[in-house]
Parts: structure tokens; C-alpha cells; sequence
């Protein structure tokens, strides 16, 4: 093929793949924020700086929350 053959308007394959990767990236981030949010434990200070860490390191910041960050989820217990 030819370099006159290739259509400019059609991305390349490399923009597509970096293009769902930024996707991704900022969904896990959004979805990180909202848990970190809805975690009633989290207040105040901590609750702030997980909020930084997320904004500055999206990946390393969100997957840290979901880690080790979020309080555990703690069950009623059962009654027989």
C-alpha cells in the first residue's frame, strides 16, 4: 500500500488504542472519586488527600484507594 492510498481522515490505529487507554484512565479515576466520596469513614483531611491523590496520579492514586484505601465493608451479622 502505497502512502497516497492511506485516507488522512481515518485516525491510526495507535490513536484508537491511546484513545480507549485515556478512556479508561479517566473512567477508573471518576469511579474512584465517587467511592472515595461515598465512603462515610473518610472525612476531612483524608478524604482530601485521597481526592489529590487521585487527580495528580489517576492510575497509581485510584487503584491505591481501591486497595487499600476504602473502609471495609463490615456485614450485620446473621441471626438464626
Amino acid at each position: 500500500m502505497t502512502p497516497d492510498a492511506v485516507n488522512p481522515l481515518l485516525p491510526a490505529w495507535y490513536d484508537v488504542v491511546w484513545t480507549g487507554v485515556t478512556g479508561l484512565v479517566i473512567v477508573f479515576a471518576i469511579a474512584a472519586l465517587v467511592s472515595i466520596g461515598r465512603a462515610k469513614d473518610v472525612t476531612g483531611w483524608r478524604a482530601l488527600i485521597w481526592i489529590l491523590a487521585v487527580l495528580c496520579l489517576p492510575v497509581a492514586g485510584a487503584t491505591l484507594w481501591f486497595a487499600v484505601g476504602r473502609p471495609a465493608k463490615v456485614s450485620a451479622p446473621r441471626t438464626a
